[in-house]
């Protein structure tokens, strides 16, 4: 009887250790994602409540120091082209300083990361949960930026990257 008690005990314990486990992400989940991708910008316009959508291309690239370097070319908007580096930590739990609340393969095989943080968005400047989405494959790559403003429930589509090759 003691035996099937510790059994079930031990059991129980790795049940529970392995559902809080914390979620962790590398640049090794960007490595499909490496290169020149062509796609779209879409973004709300806060002014308009409405979105907008252009021309994007991206050259993505993970370089030393678990950084992800991602130059942006928009075709009709070359003053906007600009260079943005996502830095995962060290221990894997976090991406420029948002914690990865989720990571988990698709079923096109395509990585999904989810990062949540606290922060401010807006005309002005609401207090607001801030998430990014990153689905990384071979065929396509997506990055999304939602806000939920606090006192609601509702997430807004702040804006989204569409590539693929």
């Amino acid at each position: 009887m003691r035996a099937v008690f510790v059994s079930v005990f031990f059991c129980i314990c790795f049940s529970v250790s392995a559902q809080i486990r914390p979620v962790a992400a590398s640049t090794a989940d960007f490595a499909s994602a490496e290169g020149v991708w062509k796609g779209s910008l879409t973004y709300l316009d806060y002014t308009s409540g409405k979105p907008f959508t252009m021309p994007a291309n991206i050259n993505l690239k993970v370089a030393y120091g678990e950084r992800i370097i991602l130059s942006y070319e928009y075709p009709k908007e070359p003053k906007a082209n600009g260079n943005d580096t996502l830095i995962i930590s060290k221990n894997g739990l976090q991406i420029d300083g948002a914690k990865i609340t989720a990571r988990e393969i698709l079923e096109d095989g395509a990585i999904q990361i989810i990062t949540d943080r606290d922060g401010v968005d807006g005309n002005d400047n609401k207090k607001a949960i801030l998430r990014h989405v990153y689905v990384i494959g071979k065929t396509r790559f997506q990055s999304t930026k939602q806000v939920k403003f606090e006192g609601t429930d509702t997430w807004i589509l702040r804006n989204e990257y569409l590539f693929s090759r």
